[in-house]
């Protein structure tokens, strides 16, 4: 569960750190105060997308931390493990930060990971739902996805092989497709890239090659100037009795004579004689130089061709023979996938026949299991719509089979949730006939069923409970307090109903500070308890009338958890 949330710049919040623990947790407070920007930065927290326009005005970063307390067994530790990252006492640290300039740090237990491991870890931590999961209920595509979180362990296991199957298949109707539509084009493909293949292969390019020829053209092509040089060079050092070598080591012998003398002159000579030794070692380097000094003309002919060889190949296949190398591996790579024999295209099409005729055997096995998860959930729904006052609701599953040639990822089942409301009416899909108060019910129900078997560690309803109000938002308040027996919940709530079922009420209000507006959030105690729910009865003035009726309404709440516990 969430056990701490620290929050800076975040939005209209300066800095914020709130204290959480197990049960129900109600934030409430005006519209706008900022309470479900504290809900989007716990999202971020576990891997929702950011934006630099989170960040607070005049501020270059914002940051976000979170303390989790997660159960032994939560599948959590294995995504750790896989990438390394260490974990005790079944605490788990997040943090994330946003600049300015777009970059996004986010580390969990002070290791750095990509956004797609926050997301992986993410999902057994939080689930948040609110307006985005009514969207998603008036989505008839998402139903099918719905139901299948219902399923059981064989299900969930047969559909992800039907899933690498269909991707299997689709890959293959693909390269079919693309055999048939394309066969000319493939064929010219195919003559080029064994043309390009031949002329790189033909030159066996070696990777610096173009480098040393051209090293070697220009000492063939300066030949004569070489050797002048050489050789003048060579009598100028050793030559006669006028080298420099020899001049210099008569210095040395002079030096030697008289180095005992002085300390001065110990040390030219040691400099002199180091000079001495060091000409004579350049000047057998010289000479050895021009005894291997060759001039070949048909070399240089040759060097000049290759050169040109490799000159037009880097024209065609790349700026340095590095790249046309490596051209060269990703035409042969290329011409291995699309070289097809005449049999290819018949392989293929046999291949997909049988692959349909599994999916389609594996996909009617799907259903018949989606038939009885359905079956098992619409008396589920029906009777938690029973307990939220909709006591002549009925839910239902309809299910309609796709073409053999309609195969989905999903298998051969088109999913559609049902709704009648009234007694004497006929089903209609849900998303034309349900409010928005019934769909809040209706998703509630969702979330009672699965409660107790879902790998989170904490639910957030963000303003779930929007479009009811009475009875029914007791109702509605009794099953949140319901859920919090399995999981930690925290509530965006405008019922009084709601926040009194709680085990603990923030108050989210917004304040002025030398001319910027903050968010500040208070644990409210028993009396500011009453007086904030007060406040939600009476709208702007609160009487004494009101305040005994808040207290009341805080009396009868903890009657229903008594009753619910």
């Amino acid at each position: 569960m969430l056990k701490k949330l620290i929050i800076n710049n975040f939005a209209i919040i300066n800095k914020l750190q709130i204290d959480f623990h197990a049960g129900m947790t109600a934030l409430t407070g005006e519209t706008g105060a900022g309470k479900s920007i504290i809900i989007d930065a716990l999202g971020l927290l576990v891997g929702s997308r950011s934006s630099i326009d989170f960040i607070r005005t005049g501020q270059e970063q914002l940051n976000v931390q979170g303390l989790f307390e997660v159960k032994s067994s939560s599948p959590i530790f294995a995504i750790l493990d896989e990438y390394g990252i260490s974990h005790e006492d079944n605490q788990i640290i997040i943090k994330r930060e946003i600049n300015r300039k777009g970059r996004n740090v986010c580390r969990i237990n002070n290791e750095l990971v990509k956004t797609n491991v926050l997301r992986q870890v993410g999902r057994f931590l939080v689930e948040i739902h609110g307006q985005n999961q009514q969207q998603e209920l008036l989505n008839e595509d998402n139903h099918i996805n719905i139901l299948d979180r219902f399923a059981d362990d064989k299900f969930q296991a047969d559909l992800a092989k039907y899933q690498i199957m269909f991707n299997e298949y689709l890959e293959k109707r693909s390269r079919l497709r693309t055999i048939q539509k394309n066969s000319q084009n493939l064929v010219q493909r195919i003559d080029m890239l064994k043309f390009q293949i031949e002329e790189i292969d033909s030159a066996k390019v070696i990777a610096g090659e173009d480098d040393k020829l051209e090293d070697e053209k220009n000492q063939l092509s300066n030949f004569e100037k070489i050797s002048s040089s050489l050789q003048e060079s060579y009598r100028g050092l050793s030559e006669n009795n006028i080298g420099v070598v020899d001049a210099l080591g008569n210095v040395r012998d002079q030096l030697e004579d008289i180095m005992d003398y002085d300390k001065s002159y110990k040390e030219l000579y040691d400099s002199i004689n180091g000079a001495y030794y060091q000409l004579q070692d350049n000047a057998a380097t010289i000479s050895d130089q021009l005894e291997n000094l060759d001039f070949d003309e048909n070399r240089l002919d040759n060097i000049q061709k290759r050169l040109i060889t490799l000159d037009g190949l880097k024209k065609k296949y790349g700026p340095t023979l590095n790249e046309v190398i490596e051209f060269g591996k990703n035409a042969h790579h290329e011409l291995s996938e699309i070289d097809i024999d005449d049999n290819t295209e018949k392989k293929l099409e046999k291949e997909l026949i049988d692959l349909q005729n599994k999916l389609i055997s594996l996909g009617k096995e799907l259903s018949k299991q989606r038939h009885k998860t359905a079956t098992a959930l619409e008396k589920s729904i029906n009777h938690q719509l029973k307990d939220l006052y909709m006591p002549n609701a009925k839910f239902g599953v309809s299910f309609e089979s796709s073409a053999d040639e309609s195969l989905s990822a999903n298998g051969i089942d088109q999913i559609r949730f049902d709704l009648k409301t009234n007694v004497g009416e006929d089903f209609k899909p849900l998303v034309k006939v349900a409010s928005g108060g019934e769909l809040s019910r209706v998703i509630l129900a969702f979330e009672a069923i699965i409660a107790e078997k879902m790998n989170v560690e904490t639910i957030v309803f963000d303003e779930i409970d929007t479009g009811v109000s009475g009875r029914v938002a007791q109702a509605i308040g009794d099953k949140i307090y319901k859920v919090s027996q399995f999981l930690q919940v925290l509530c965006i709530t405008h019922l009084p109903q709601v926040a009194a079922m709680s085990d603990r009420q923030f108050e989210i209000e917004k304040e002025t500070v030398k001319d910027k507006t903050e968010t500040k959030v208070s644990l409210l105690n028993d009396l500011q308890r009453i007086e904030a729910i007060s406040l939600m009865l009476a709208g702007t003035k609160v009487t004494d009338l009101t305040r005994k009726h808040a207290q009341e309404l805080l009396e009868l709440a903890q009657g229903e958890q008594k009753r619910l516990d």
